[in-house]
């Protein structure tokens, strides 16, 4: 005897477990039954109790339910003889084992990525005929057609490189064998599935091709490998890579002609063996082409089911305990309904600590819950929601994915207070989540906030609103990576591009606007005091320099220290923590074109010396450039207007899903 499903007859066990719990609720029953009634008027409160009726009903229900159980297990016993037709489509398969199979471009290697596509192949040609061949320099059947296809997995599994001991890949010779195998077999047609990185197109095979098609044999051809290829590692010597005769290294990337050839001239497909299974619906066209050769039938042996006789004995038993128990009573029992009453009806608060009490605190919650969170962020109420958001965070009943949506919960709410660090922190936990759909929309939110976070320190430090911008590009990219199909994510990612590029522009018309300010300033005096270069003619200062400090540098300490920029300024962004930014990203300020230090004289030293200097300065304010028509002073301004109105933030920062549709 055996069974079809055995471990199914586990939840036997369960049975043991109610008779105890049996046992245990007629021991409550009988203890609240004495301590409600007395001895002798308990036989005139207390009727139609009768505990053996009550234990055979029970006994009937648990001997019904283990028929069951073994009955869904499917019980066999004895063997039947069967006589099966031998039929099915004829499939080749055959796979490539030279040197060039080794390269790993195909994880882990090329011929195991093909031995295993093969043997997913062969698992669900469930009733074909499938061969099996090898071939490298030389091919061979390994395997005949046959319906065993534990045989053709077994011997699928011992190919390796040093199966065929001649190197290359001969594919004419592979055609010949393939013809060879079918000569002796009834007519029919076949399909021949081709595992190979392929080689150079051969006009020798134009003779093999017409003998295929001839012989109604459909070339399947799978291509093993990438286009740019790898190098091939030596088996024989560790860490050394295959080498030709010269010495050099070759690189072995996969040539598809060879393999489009084949299968187009025998009007088959060429197919590209990826990261996915190659399973029965890549070939299935090829194979409604092809018809069942039928050959003897074969007996076969299959044990009988006998399911039925439990199952029929435990209906039986059913019915049987619904009729005992459906037999007239003298009169219901008041214990049970006194108890059900006592159990449900609400305690007074005197006794809230008695046993109602107990019954209602098991399904007592306590603490904040992620909806009353939700919905505190959903109606605005942003403090509230970032509090309860960090009392949820703090407890730990919550799995990864839980804790995961949480943070992202925080972080869009600290993203609406404008706490823009809270919120990059806390999205940035969030990327690491294997959720696909939670990982895209924290990609979303850290980039609107780092736009956001842009946007505050424009006026102050431009600079680093540009890397903000770009990062935040970036991250939208990702985003619409894992999301190609969000058009609204896809408009923000557009509108981040559309004012970077903008901030780009404006920043290089300023800085060109500088460096003409620098080229246009008077020339650097000659003086004799100077500390770096002396009087060189050329060398010119920034009309905007005024005054000389006490090293005769002609810069003030201000711009020394600062560079146009109020010391450790707190710009909303970082300000004088901008210092501490991540290797790669741009400073905060650095020296605007056309200064250049060491090049001022003691100007302010000699007489007259600021007079000069301010004619200077008022003389190169009211210039006006002949190309725009205003002076720097007004074009600043107009500049400063300009990326007031285009910094805009960007429109629906956030996504609140609807309420049908959860998005946290």
């Amino acid at each position: 005897m055996s069974f079809a499903h055995q471990h199914l007859l586990w939840f036997l066990l369960i049975i043991p477990a109610l008779v105890g719990m049996k046992v245990l609720v007629d021991g409550h029953a009988s203890k609240a039954e004495r301590l409600f009634t007395a001895v002798r008027l308990r036989p005139t409160l207390v009727m139609g109790r009768s505990l053996w009726r009550s234990w055979f009903v029970y006994a009937l229900y648990i001997m019904a339910m283990a028929c069951l159980v073994v009955a869904v297990a499917q019980p066999r016993w004895g063997e039947e003889k069967l006589e099966v037709p031998d039929k099915g489509r004829n499939i080749f398969i055959a796979i490539d084992t030279s040197r060039s199979m080794l390269a790993r471009d195909v994880p882990p290697d090329r011929l195991t990525r093909a031995r295993l596509a093969a043997h997913d192949l062969v698992m669900e040609l469930n009733g074909e005929r499938v061969g099996l061949l090898a071939f490298a320099g030389r091919a061979y059947l390994q395997a005949p057609l046959t319906t065993d296809h534990d045989a053709i997995i077994e011997s699928l599994l011992a190919f390796d490189h040093t199966i065929i001991e001649w190197g290359g890949s001969n594919l004419a010779d592979l055609l010949e064998v393939t013809l060879r195998a079918i000569k002796g077999l009834p007519k029919s047609n076949y399909a021949l599935v081709i595992f190979s990185d392929g080689g150079d197109a051969d006009a020798n095979l134009v003779p093999y091709i017409q003998r295929l098609t001839a012989a109604g044999i459909v070339v399947v051809t799978v291509g093993v490998g990438t286009d740019t290829g790898t190098l091939i590692p030596n088996p024989e010597v560790e860490g050394d890579y295959i080498r030709d005769e010269a010495g050099n290294v070759v690189r072995s990337q996969l040539q598809s002609g060879v393999l489009q050839q084949l299968a187009t001239a025998t009007g088959g497909r060429f197919l590209k063996l990826d990261t996915r299974p190659l399973n029965r619906q890549s070939i299935q066209p090829v194979l409604d082409r092809l018809t069942e050769q039928e050959s003897a039938n074969r007996q076969t042996s299959r044990p009988i089911e006998r399911f039925a006789w439990p199952l029929s004995l435990g209906i039986f038993l059913l019915m049987l305990a619904w009729i005992i128990s459906a037999l007239p009573r003298p009169a219901a029992r008041p214990v049970v309904l006194a108890l059900a009453v006592a159990a449900f009806a609400p305690a007074p608060p005197a006794q809230a600590a008695g046993a109602g009490g107990m019954l209602a605190a098991l399904f007592a919650t306590s603490g904040p819950t992620p909806d009353e969170a939700l919905k505190a962020l959903k109606a605005g109420d942003f403090k509230k929601a970032r509090d309860l958001y960090g009392k949820l965070l703090e407890r730990e009943d919550f799995d990864a994915h839980s804790r995961e949506e949480l943070l992202y919960g925080l972080a869009t709410t600290e993203h609406d207070l404008t706490n823009y660090d809270g919120s990059v922190k806390n999205f940035s936990e969030v990327l690491h989540t294997e959720d696909k759909s939670l990982r895209a929309r924290a990609h979303r939110g850290l980039g609107q906030t780092l736009y956001d976070q842009g946007v505050r320190g424009l006026q102050q430090q431009p600079k680093i609103t540009l890397q903000r911008w770009t990062d935040a590009l970036r991250h939208l990219d990702a985003a619409q990576d894992l999301d190609p199909e969000n058009k609204e994510l896809r408009e923000n990612r557009e509108h981040v591009d559309k004012m970077l590029a903008q901030l780009r522009q404006v920043m290089k018309q300023m800085e060109e606007k500088q460096g003409k300010k620098g080229d246009k300033g008077k020339k650097g005096q000659k003086g004799d005091k100077g500390q770096g270069q002396q009087g060189k003619e050329g060398d010119e200062g920034d009309a905007g320099q005024e005054g000389s400090d006490p090293n005769g540098e002609g810069e003030p300490k201000e711009q020394k220290e600062g560079k146009g920029e109020k010391k450790e300024a707190d710009d909303g962004i970082g300000g004088k923590d901008a210092k501490e930014l991540p290797e790669g990203r741009l400073q905060a300020a650095g020296n605007n074109p056309g200064e250049k230090e060491g090049q001022q004289g003691k100007e302010g030293e000699k007489p007259g010396g600021d007079d000069k200097k301010k004619a200077a300065k008022e003389g190169l304010s009211d210039q006006r450039n002949p190309r725009t028509g205003y002076t720097p002073g007004e074009a600043e301004g107009i500049i400063r207007q300009y990326m007031d109105e285009i910094t805009a933030p960007l429109t629906n920062r956030y996504h609140t899903p609807p309420p049908n549709k959860k998005d946290w």
